[in-house]
């Protein structure tokens, strides 16, 4: 019977391990598996360290059948309630296992001055991974740095798995938003998963002794396929993300080290990746905002057909140093673009914006006039792209970052000049903290509850007399606005509290995997309601229980060394 017991214990733990992989494995990829594997990961962690006398029990001979399977049900059921109540025992013993949980509660108070009880269930539900992981991280089978690593190398699989497929996506569909290509997660967060894997991988280059050569060069090359994959869909969020995160490591590296030459090299890079992105985009909005002085009395008047043109500055503003509202002739662009698309100008394109003037934007992009000329020099492809949405002919070039930004000062004319926040993502953030500041406002103390919130901001926007058009009339997208809406002050204390003490607590600083995910985690959450989704609250969850609760102390790779 012993030799049976070690064998189980073996194979469970081996399972459970398989479990962890298939769980991390699903967090970029999909919701569902996610479910699935928690769902595995609760049977074996029920079955770990618990009593099996009564299977020898069952085998022993001389007494009735029912008799035997009688006492091995009950038997069954006797060791899965001691192991509960020896694991809950244990968990409820460790302070820092119950620093997560303590969000679910949190939760759970807000029950007490809610309405909306269906909402709020729902997303309890959601959270359910702030209580069940460092449960099961806590108490169940240790990860040593082995273990650990394979876990990391499953999950880059799985990422590495996902961006190939986006990219074959990208590039055989008619796509005019990178969110169509992400059915199963949100972009944002498949592109968080993208920048902690590249850190992740990065380590694996500079480990001494762990990979060979051929095996570090192999790693190489997925770090930088996973680099062009964020900027070949202008993954903004993504990138920003990466570049920030890059530049505290750098300033946090020099901080620490006791190598005066180390030191120096760490600054002047994260200065330097500091100084880039904002040097360029201080270039691009020059170059955006410069304009060559018109002549009005210059402009020619008529068409090469003899039609009038109208010069509109009012309407259109100046786009990449143009005048958008020059050369337009309404009679022509309407009789060319019949001959072009089935799509009439009326109607709104890929993007919701009205055809009409996303042709005119991107003729002005090439430099061509709108008139029968210019839509005569559109190719097919062109055409294509303008039924998406896109309104630069640039738009899909490779790594094309110059025209986000310019589409970003777009939307920011459009904001400024006419209240209009729906023509960019970015921009609608303002509105959605305009709101939440005023809710906050409202309810200073304790929030509006936990069901609450989306009838909140719902109010708030119709008192606002907001612009955003309904469906863009959403939460916060920033988790610490959203925590504070939702449990006010003293919730948004707690909540910090949450994320601060285990990092130092645990020493989670001194860990280069746990310091990179809680960058990214923290950073992120100034645009993204991270813990509010179930990829979102799973993703945090299981890296904070992973690095912090479930690793073996006793052999614990030095990382970051």
């Amino acid at each position: 019977m012993s030799d049976f017991k070690q064998e189980f214990s073996t194979w469970n733990v081996r399972l459970y391990h398989i479990s962890l992989l298939l769980l991390l494995a699903s967090i970029p990829l999909s919701k569902y598996t996610t479910s699935a594997a928690q769902f595995l990961i609760l049977a074996l962690w029920l079955f770990y360290q618990s009593d099996l006398d009564y299977i020898a029990d069952f085998n022993s001979s001389g007494k009735p059948l029912y008799i035997r399977i009688l006492r091995l049900v009950s038997g069954f059921l006797e060791s899965i309630l001691k192991s509960l109540y020896s694991k809950f025992k244990s968990f409820f013993h460790c302070r820092a296992a119950l620093i997560l949980p303590s969000l679910l509660v949190l939760h759970v108070i807000g029950l007490l001055y809610t309405s909306d009880f269906s909402y709020a269930l729902k997303d309890l539900r959601t959270k359910l991974p702030l209580f069940l992981l460092p449960l099961f991280f806590s108490t169940g089978p240790k990860v040593n740095t082995r273990t650990l690593y394979w876990l990391y190398f499953g999950y880059a699989a799985a990422i590495l798995a996902g961006t190939i497929y986006r990219i074959y996506l990208f590039l055989n569909l008619p796509v005019a938003d990178t969110r169509e290509i992400h059915s199963h997660i949100s972009h944002i967060r498949f592109s968080l998963n993208t920048v902690y894997c590249i850190f992740i991988l990065l380590y694996f280059i500079f480990l001494k002794g762990f990979l060979t050569r051929w095996q570090k060069i192999l790693i190489a090359s997925v770090v930088v396929w996973f680099t062009f994959f964020l900027l070949y869909l202008s993954y903004s969020t993504g990138i920003s993300i990466l570049v920030i995160v890059s530049i505290l490591f750098m300033i946090y590296k020099s901080l620490i080290g006791s190598d005066r030459r180390k030191q120096v090299i760490f600054l002047a890079t994260g200065l330097v990746l500091l100084a880039a992105p904002l040097l360029y985009f201080h270039s691009v909005v020059e170059q955006y905002r410069h304009t060559e002085p018109v002549n009005y009395n210059k402009l020619d008047r008529y068409t090469t057909l003899g039609n009038i043109y109208r010069h509109d500055t009012i309407h259109f503003k100046v786009e990449n140093g143009k005048y958008v509202g020059l050369y337009i002739c309404d009679e022509e662009l309407d009789r060319m673009w019949s001959k072009a698309s089935r799509k009439p100008l009326t109607d709104l394109d890929g993007k919701k914006q009205l055809l009409k003037n996303t042709l005119i934007r991107y003729l002005a992009s090439k430099d061509l006039r709108k008139d029968s000329s210019g839509v005569a020099q559109l190719t097919p492809k062109d055409i294509g792209k303008i039924e998406a949405g896109l309104t630069h002919a640039n738009n899909s070039a490779l790594f094309d970052i110059r025209t986000p930004i310019e589409n970003l000062l777009v939307s920011w004319d459009n904001y400024k000049y006419h209240n209009n926040p729906n023509s960019s993502s970015l921009i609608q953030r303002l509105e959605y903290w305009k709101a939440s500041i005023l809710l906050l406002k409202e309810h200073p103390l304790i929030g509006v509850g936990t069901g609450d919130v989306p009838t909140a901001f719902e109010l708030e926007y119709k008192r606002m007399n907001s612009l955003l058009d309904p469906q863009y009339r959403l939460r916060a997208h920033n988790q610490y606005l959203s925590i504070a809406v939702a449990f006010g002050i003293l919730g948004l204390c707690w909540f910090l509290f949450v994320l601060v003490y285990p990092t130092f607590a645990q020493k989670g600083y001194k860990d280069y995997f746990y310091i990179i995910f809680w960058l990214i985690l923290i950073i992120s959450m100034f645009t993204e309601d991270t813990i509010e989704s179930q990829e979102g609250v799973t993703y945090f969850a299981y890296f904070a229980s992973l690095l912090l609760l479930a690793r073996d102390r006793n052999e614990t790779a030095k990382a970051g060394d």
